[in-house]
C-alpha cells in the first residue's frame, strides 16, 4: 500500500516538474508494461522454412490415409450434403471402381485364397454408371430442346456434348465430394474415373428415388454449369451465311445482303468495320470485326442468333424452383440446320429445273 502510494506521488512529481516530451515517455514507461521478443525466433523460422525447401512439397495422399477417417460416416454425409436420401448399398457401389475390384481379386490369388469358395461381394459401378448416363443424356436434351425451342438440333447436339464430357462431370464430382469416397487402384483419381463414379451416383439415385429425382439432380447439378455460358460459342457454323440464306428463302424472304455501314482505323492495325445484313430493305442483324469479311460473318451468326432466339437478351435458364411445375415434351425434337440447307436446296433446284423448262 504505501509502495502504491509513493508511486502515485512520484508519477504527479514527474508530470509537474519534468519536460513535456519527458514527462511522456515516463508515463507510458510506468503505464505500458514491455513486451518480451525472443531474439532467435526469426533464426529459427528461416532455418525451417529453408528445411521445408530443401525436403519439397509433402507427397499427396489418401484421404483414407489419415487418422480422422471415417468412410461410413463420411458415405451417410455425402447424401446429407446433396440433399438426397440413397440406399446405402447401392450408394457404396456407386464408388466402387472396376479397377477396385480387379485389384481386390489380385491380392486374393497372391494370398492363395479360393476366390470361388470365398467369393468377393463387391459389384463396381460399370452398370450403374450406364443407367446415369443414360438418364441424364436424355434429360438434358429434353431440358434443352423445351428451354430452346427454335435451336437447331446440331445446336442442342453441342451444348449436350459439352455438359456431358468427362471434363465437365469430373470437376462436378469432385466439387460434390466424389473424390475422396471412390475406391480405386489409381491415384491421383483420374478424370474418366470421377465422371463413372458421378454417372452411377445418378444411376444410384434413379434406382432408389425413381426418374423425376434423378432428372432434378441433373438438372441442379449438371444443366447449371450453362449459367453465364453462351450456349451459342459452342456450336461451331461452319457456313452462316449459307445457312441463314437458306433460312430466310424457306420463310419467303429475299437473300441477305451485307451492307457496310461504318468503319474507323482502316489503315492502322486497330481497324474496326461493322457490317449490318438486311433481307427485302429490312435490318436483321449487325457486327464488328476487325475485316469486313469477319464483321460480315459474325453479323451472320448474329443473326441466325436472333432467330433462334439465343441472343444475349434471351430468358434466363429456368431452374430451382421454378422448374418444379416445368411441363417438357419428352417426344419434341428440334428442326435440323442441315435439313433446312437440304430443303433450300432441293428447292433451288426445283426452281431451277422449272425456269428451264
Amino acid at each position: 500500500m504505501a509502495a502504491s502510494i509513493l508511486k502515485t506521488i512520484a508519477c504527479a512529481t514527474a508530470r509537474s516538474t519534468l519536460p513535456k516530451t519527458f514527462r511522456i515517455s515516463t508515463f507510458m514507461h510506468l503505464k505500458v508494461q514491455k513486451r518480451g521478443y525472443d531474439q532467435y525466433r526469426m533464426r529459427y523460422l528461416k532455418e525451417m522454412y529453408q528445411k521445408r525447401l530443401d525436403v519439397g512439397p509433402e507427397k499427396q495422399r489418401r484421404r483414407s490415409e489419415w487418422i480422422n477417417w471415417n468412410y461410413d460416416a463420411e458415405i451417410y454425409a455425402f447424401g446429407q450434403r446433396l440433399g438426397e436420401e440413397f440406399n446405402e448399398s447401392t450408394l457404396r457401389q456407386a464408388f466402387i471402381n472396376r479397377s477396385y475390384v480387379e485389384g481386390e481379386r489380385k491380392k486374393r490369388e497372391e494370398l492363395g485364397i479360393d476366390i470361388e469358395a470365398v467369393p468377393l461381394q463387391l459389384e463396381d459401378n460399370t452398370e450403374l454408371a450406364e443407367e446415369g448416363f443414360a438418364l441424364m443424356s436424355s434429360y438434358v436434351k429434353v431440358y434443352l430442346r423445351n428451354i430452346y425451342p427454335y435451336m437447331f438440333e446440331e445446336g442442342i447436339s453441342a451444348v449436350h456434348d459439352y455438359l456431358t464430357t468427362d471434363k465437365m462431370l469430373a470437376h462436378i464430382a469432385k466439387h460434390v465430394g466424389c473424390e475422396d469416397l471412390i475406391l480405386s487402384e489409381e491415384f491421383p483419381v483420374l478424370e474418366s474415373t470421377l465422371s463413372t463414379a458421378f454417372k452411377a451416383v445418378i444411376g444410384a439415385l434413379f434406382n432408389d428415388k425413381g426418374q423425376e429425382q434423378a432428372e432434378r439432380f441433373v438438372r441442379d447439378f449438371v444443366i447449371t454449369q450453362l449459367i453465364e455460358k453462351d450456349i451459342n460459342e459452342l456450336w461451331h457454323i461452319v457456313n452462316p451465311m449459307g445457312l441463314l440464306k437458306a433460312m430466310l428463302s424457306l420463310n419467303g424472304k429475299g437473300e441477305p445482303e451485307p451492307r457496310l455501314l461504318w468503319k474507323s482505323g482502316a489503315n492502322t492495325i486497330m481497324s474496326l468495320y461493322w457490317v449490318g445484313i438486311y433481307s427485302d430493305k429490312e435490318f436483321i442483324a449487325k457486327s464488328p470485326g476487325e475485316t469486313v469479311l469477319i464483321a460480315e460473318e459474325m453479323a451472320a451468326r448474329e443473326a441466325i442468333k436472333r432467330i433462334m432466339k439465343t441472343d444475349d437478351s434471351r430468358a434466363p435458364l429456368i431452374i430451382g424452383r421454378a422448374a418444379e411445375n416445368l411441363m417438357l415434351d419428352y417426344n419434341r425434337v428440334n428442326i435440323s440446320a442441315e435439313d433446312i440447307i437440304q430443303k433450300f436446296y432441293e428447292k433451288s433446284h426445283s426452281e431451277k429445273n422449272s425456269s428451264t423448262s
